[in-house]
């Protein structure tokens, strides 16, 4: 007797695409650093990771990606081909354990550790977080793969700031590091609330009470990780302190970089309006169309 004719079998899952996927997500996530990478001068040495403190945003950003990537096709090929889950993850894990080994290497020989007590905190540390960064990307695959749209797009929201940073990594590669087009930074800082706008609309209403905290948590998520990327560049000075504070006032600055951030969590929140209430219209008319009684 075969699992075919046993009620309720069924196909095994194609855990060897699932796997090429996490491998494919986890790639994709790092692509905009290794192409910019390459058009570095040969005197620089070539490394799979931006391991440095002034690039901590990229960096993260470039590994949640990949768990993102990975997890949101998962999630929309799993409808139709049952795909599994956990080789997904384990090849995104692959990947980006396998870039840290390699960055990690090429920065203990650049520092040579075990002289100067500094450096071997530096290494530490970065080591750390871009561990951290690892994890994020597993928990990032896990929500953006599930079968939940509400989990699906509170995941979405929280990488929505990661996504912009890594579109702008993008066209900065292409670009050229020495002059980047002036039209990047607008386009980061508004990508996130369409991103998340959109996200809400294709989450719906219904059911409500579920769905009404998918957007709370989602609008929330934008607000706070935005505020949380704002605050990491001003501590290590890779952007310009609001006019009127200084690094002597963290609250001050705090209140001021709320207060910035806000402002694109409810442009997130008009679009998830208008456009729920366009689809719902649209799917009012489809079934009046095959119900005319």
């Amino acid at each position: 007797m075969t699992d075919e004719s046993v009620p309720g079998a069924t196909k095994p899952r194609p855990r060897i695409m699932s796997f090429a996927i996490g491998l494919a997500g986890g790639i994709l996530g790092l692509l905009p650093w290794l192409v910019g990478a390459w058009t570095l001068p040969d005197e620089v040495p070539f490394v799979v990771l931006p391991i440095s403190q002034k690039q901590s945003i990229l960096l993260f950003s470039l590994v949640v990606l990949g768990g993102v990537f990975a997890g949101l096709a998962v999630h929309f090929l799993g409808r139709r081909r049952m795909t599994a889950g956990w080789p997904a993850a384990l090849g995104v894990a692959l990947v980006h354990l396998a870039a840290v080994a390699l960055s990690f290497s090429a920065l203990a020989d650049l520092l040579r550790l075990g002289s100067d007590e500094k450096d071997m905190i530096y290494f530490a540390g970065m080591l750390a977080g871009t561990l951290t960064a690892v994890l994020t990307a597993q928990l990032g695959f896990h929500m953006t793969s599930s079968p939940s749209p509400g989990v699906v797009s509170v995941g979405v929201a929280l990488a929505a700031v990661p996504f912009a940073t890594w579109v702008g990594r993008c066209v900065v590669a292409l670009a050229g590091e020495g002059s980047p087009p002036e039209y990047v930074s607008p386009l980061v800082h508004w990508l996130p609330a369409v991103l998340v706008g959109a996200a809400l609309v294709w989450c719906g209403v219904r059911p409500v009470g579920r769905r009404v905290v998918a957007w709370v948590m989602s609008l929330l998520a934008l607000w706070l990780v935005s505020t949380l990327f704002m605050v990491i560049e001003f501590a290590f000075e890779t952007r310009a302190l609001p006019a009127g504070a200084t690094a002597r006032e963290p609250v001050k600055v705090l209140s001021m970089v709320l207060e910035e951030t806000w402002f694109p969590a409810v442009v997130a929140f008009v679009i998830a309006l208008v456009g729920t209430a366009v689809r719902m219209l649209v799917e009012w008319g489809v079934s009046r169309r095959r119900d005319p009684a």
